[in-house]
């Protein structure tokens, strides 16, 4: 019975020292009171200081859009006419592509999309682009010292050197990773909200809008863009063979009224070469116009259903941390720190 109440007995004994302990230390600390306090009071006010003059706000932008696929079918015959023509063979199907599932997530925050959303020159930056804003936003110290310069503001012929493409890839892993938010807002819906974070409100403003647009515009040329070409294609032979049919219907006009009092049939040879020419070009151009209207019609079924819901509307939803819980959160945090030291220099 001895062996058994042996344990029960050294853990009521570590108990008690753990008390006696916790008694010792409080009192240690209690000596110290007013000290604590002096540092509890100075931890509130540097909260103070802090949220009111140092503190920056955050802006959020939110865009909310739809999109919903459409389901085509019949482009064989499409198919077949395309290639007899030299077009190239067209897409067969639908397909969710890019934008399927949860996909368009990953598309908005993809290196493409954030890159060309911040070198696109914006009119309300007075030609300047969103990389140069967002520099002047949070490298404003580095600038300053000259680590680096600003971006040119026409970006297009630019070849960037090694120093501006990490300069680059540091601030798309910043945006991805901190200031853009992408999520459906229900699983059973089709409804996409965006959400860009930023310290100035402009820069969420604009960036949130050209985040969208761009990732609209990608997605409808992978889904639709060849569509589109052959459609371009195929009005541009449409033009040119009413051009040559109109031509050859004059011209048989022509010949008709000329050779219309002559009953000999080789005086007529042109006139039948006019007729030939005519009835090619004529069952060319009915077959370009039926190759043309089948190419809208699989481009409409093709075509997303993309609508924007809401967009963001100046000013921004602000969001700052209030002087009450800074001056509480630094007070905790400076008592802490200083209770941790006394520990630490009674323990030694």
């Amino acid at each position: 019975m001895s062996e058994l109440q042996q344990p029960q007995a050294s853990d009521e004994i570590s108990i008690k020292e753990l008390i006696l302990k916790g008694k010792d230390l409080f009192s240690y600390l209690w000596g110290y009171k007013w000290r604590i306090l002096l540092a509890g009071l100075l931890g509130g006010v540097i909260g103070f200081v802090y949220a009111k003059y140092f503190a920056k706000p955050t802006y959020t932008s939110v865009v909310s859009f739809t999109l919903e696929q459409k389901s085509g079918g019949g482009v064989g015959a499409l198919g077949g006419l395309a290639s007899s023509l030299g077009l190239g063979d067209l897409p067969t199907g639908s397909s969710s592509g890019m934008f399927g599932g949860e996909n368009v997530l990953y598309l908005m925050k993809s290196n493409r999309i954030i890159h060309q959303s911040l070198k696109e020159a914006q009119a309300d930056l007075k030609g300047d682009h969103l990389l140069n804003a967002y520099l002047k936003n949070h490298f404003e110290k580095p600038l300053k010292e000259n680590k680096f310069k600003l971006f040119p503001k026409n970006l297009d012929s630019v070849i960037f050197n090694r120093q501006q493409d990490s300069l680059l890839l540091l601030i798309t892993k910043n945006i991805r990773e901190e200031q853009v938010v992408a999520e459906r807002q229900d699983k059973k819906t089709t409804i996409i909200n965006l959400e860009v974070k930023d310290n100035n409100e402009q820069w969420a403003y604009l960036f949130s809008k050209a985040l969208v647009k761009n990732a609209i515009d990608l997605y409808l040329e992978i889904k639709v863009g060849k569509l589109l070409r052959t459609e371009q294609e195929l009005t541009q032979k449409k033009d040119s063979i009413r051009g040559l049919l109109d031509g050859s219907i004059t011209t048989l006009a022509y010949e008709t009224d000329l050779n219309s009092h002559t009953p000999l049939m080789r005086y007529k040879t042109k006139q039948a070469k006019k007729q030939i020419d005519v009835e090619v070009l004529k069952t060319m151009y009915a077959n370009v116009i039926q190759n043309l209207e089948m190419t809208k019609f699989q481009r409409a079924q093709e075509e997303p259903i993309i609508e924007i819901i809401d967009e963001p509307i100046l000013p921004l939803a602000i969001k700052k941390i209030s002087v009450v819980i800074a001056s509480i959160l630094f007070s905790l945090i400076l008592v802490i720190l200083f209770s941790w030291f006394l520990i630490l220099k009674n323990s030694f």
